[in-house]
């Protein structure tokens, strides 16, 4: 866990970097017909790669296109720009649960990484009780606020998406996670699930600030308890997220399908 939780903190600070630059974009890019489309990525050089977007469809890119962005085969999330394969130009609007051929826009600045994190805790886990040393108590910070904009809160392909506003320096590492308690916070009964925001950004005061939107990946065993509760992937669950605010302590509330938990 120490390993990952270096290469998080590490890989935010870069991300942050990269989020901000590929806001401007530059005003000769050559747009696709699909533009900002948020996606989970999966697969590998064997099996090939295919694009799982928030929304239901799955996109399979071309070789070529994928090639010419090769970083998008080491990123879990990022925003991406295309066209659809030849024959099926005419096609105005993506379904949910559809496949479509595509070719990836590789101009600069029409793609981005999303800041991603895939550490969760739970604090009734041995290896939390042994060596966490309540680290999670200690250390989290508040933020300053979560977008409340209707659909700025959700969950798809296995990550959790928020919009949270936050104190940051470029040169110093901003963490996030997810943790619960694996008894109490499950609720299989009531169809319920509460977890909680962790930050720290490593830094005693800060004079910036940014919102960005970030992925943090949803813990695997929590489908599964609701699943052995005889749960179907469609069923709908109560998901609550608490965090400390400047404000105080506020929750966020979204209602997902059992499925939307899990990783393509």
């Amino acid at each position: 866990m120490k390993q990952s939780r270096f290469y998080i903190l590490f890989f935010f600070a870069f991300c942050i970097a990269l989020f901000c630059s590929c806001l401007s974009n530059d005003e000769n890019a050559q747009w696709s017909k699909f533009n900002g489309v948020y996606v989970t990525v999966s697969g590998d050089n064997i099996r090939g790669y295919k694009l799982y977007t928030d929304f239901g469809a799955i996109l399979v890119p071309t070789e070529e296109s994928l090639n010419r962005i090769p970083w998008l085969k080491e990123v879990q999330r990022a925003i991406v720009s295309f066209s659809l394969s030849e024959g099926n130009e005419n096609i105005t609007q993506l379904e949910d649960g559809k496949t479509y051929d595509v070719i990836l826009n590789s101009t600069d600045g029409m793609n981005q990484q999303i800041p991603t994190f895939t550490v969760h805790v739970d604090t009734l886990s041995e290896e939390y009780q042994i060596s966490g040393q309540d680290s999670i108590h200690l250390k989290n910070k508040s933020i300053y606020s979560l977008d409340k904009t209707t659909g700025a809160f959700y969950i798809k392909n296995g990550y959790m998406n928020m919009i949270p506003t936050f104190e940051y320096d470029s040169y110093k590492p901003v963490f996030f996670l997810l943790y619960y308690d694996g008894e109490k916070d499950i609720d299989v009964s009531n169809d319920k699930l509460n977890l909680n925001l962790y930050f720290n950004n490593s830094i005693q005061s800060s004079h910036h600030s940014i919102s960005s939107f970030i992925s943090l990946e949803m813990p695997g065993e929590i489908y599964y308890k609701f699943q052995d509760k005889g749960m179907n992937d469609d069923d709908l669950i109560d998901v609550y997220l608490n965090f400390e605010a400047v404000s105080g302590r506020e929750q966020m509330h979204c209602k997902m399908a059992l499925k939307d938990f899990m990783l393509p």
